[in-house]
């Protein structure tokens, strides 16, 4: 349906994304000489809303994430074809200083044979980016989204639709002499379809203050946070594995950017990490560093190199615990082949452990876990809005002298005019 739906919208215009020709302008009627029919807009970014379509065919080697050795789960299948369809809409509008927006994507994902993993899929998103005077702006939004997780994403075996609704707000107030004041807050929900996931479900409401100073090429960040997380499918019983119904995440960062040339940017972090199982200010007994490093270098007009490297602490989505320590270094390079063709390949590795948790459950559940992938990807725009991509991706789990890998391979088609 998608694919008939953007081969016809693709039609309309002859091949030409940027403009709406004028044999879609309604032609005179005798019996409305006298009534001015307004035209439509001459460029696609003139029109109030804007709509996107895409279509994604997806091959799954091992859907259920078992480890190799292991039995599948009675009468379902190792690997899989599944079918995403996505169609979008968006729109937005300028009031006096306040710019309102909506956006929108709607999906289905049907799978060929394993018809109990289908599910509907999306992301919503609606706000105000406001000003207040000349000194204070920022972002009071909502946004809602159900999504598959991936492989490295998910508690031990199965699949797990994830699905996350967060009300935020961000200020930035100026000073004097390049400073800044910040002020972020928010709510958050996540829920886990998978039961072994759902463990993790949390609610956590988060209050962030600091102060920036950007100057030229250079921005320097200092931020402080407290966030209360509430596990909301814990009980009391979870306490006897050492896990906690209640976590406070204390984090003190502080950043660094930098534009070195056109061509290279870097930025760096350091911070401490620390926890506490009630609400409090006060500084937590044990803190944990954090740190990130990253790059973009434009190593020749057409080839970017993008890495990353980082250590994280922050509430579990890979493992059951009370924390996440999270290490991963990336690598990505993009090569423009042509002006239609492009070229991405890459890899990671990941290593992810308990924190501040102290519990008897398998090593599977709880354990460090490593991950490695590769990627390498290929789009190519037929015309300024229509394109189509192919991409492969390997991942491997380790986890507790398991091995299980999951092999991906994608074909799409995406319409988006602007």
């Amino acid at each position: 349906m998608t694919l008939g739906l953007v081969l016809t919208l693709g039609g309309v215009t002859g091949g030409r994304g940027q403009e709406l020709g004028s044999s879609v302008t309604a032609p005179s009627s005798p019996s409305l000489e006298a009534v001015a029919l307004p035209s439509l807009p001459g460029n696609w970014a003139d029109l109030p809303f804007r709509l996107t379509a895409s279509e994604t065919t997806t091959y799954n080697s091992n859907i259920n994430a078992v480890p190799l050795g292991f039995a599948l789960p009675a009468g379902q299948s190792k690997s899989d074809f599944s079918t995403t369809t996505n169609v979008g809409f968006s729109t937005k509008a300028n009031v006096s200083d306040q710019q309102l927006y909506f956006d929108s994507t709607f999906g289905l994902i049907r799978y060929l044979h394993e018809t109990g993993f289908d599910s509907d899929v999306y992301t919503i998103s609606a706000g105000d980016n406001w000003t207040l005077t000349s000194r204070c702006k920022g972002n009071l939004g909502v946004t809602l989204t159900k999504s598959p997780a991936q492989l490295v994403e998910t508690v031990g075996t199965g699949v797990n639709y994830m699905t996350t609704s967060v009300l935020s707000e961000t200020a930035n107030c100026a000073v004097a002499n390049g400073f800044s004041l910040l002020f972020n807050s928010s709510l958050t929900k996540t829920t886990n379809s998978n039961p072994l996931d759902a463990v993790n479900n949390a609610r956590t409401a988060m209050l962030e203050a600091g102060i920036e100073y950007a100057k030229g090429y250079d921005t320097l960040t200092a931020l402080a946070s407290v966030a209360d997380t509430k596990y909301s499918d814990r009980t009391a019983a979870t306490a006897v594995a050492g896990l906690a119904t209640e976590v406070d995440f204390h984090t003190f960062s502080l950043e660094y950017k930098r534009q070195i040339n056109p061509n290279l940017t870097v930025s760096g972090l350091i911070g401490l990490v620390g926890v506490t199982n009630a609400f409090s200010f006060g500084l937590p007994k044990t803190l944990l560093p954090i740190y990130t490093l990253s790059a973009t270098w434009a190593l020749t007009p057409k080839l970017n190199l993008t890495a990353s490297g980082s250590r994280t602490v922050a509430p579990p989505t890979t493992i059951v615990a009370n924390a996440e320590v999270n290490y991963n270094a990336t690598m990505n390079l993009a090569y423009q082949a042509t002006p239609k063709i492009a070229v991405t390949v890459g890899g990671s590795i990941g290593r992810n452990t308990s924190g501040f948790t102290a519990t008897t459950l398998s090593p599977f559940f709880v354990g460090a876990q490593n991950f490695y992938s590769a990627n390498a990807g290929l789009t190519y725009a037929m015309t300024p809005f229509l394109s189509a991509g192919l991409s492969a991706s390997y991942t491997e789990r380790v986890s507790d002298h398991q091995i299980t890998p999951q092999n991906l391979v994608m074909v799409n088609l995406n319409y988006r005019p602007y």
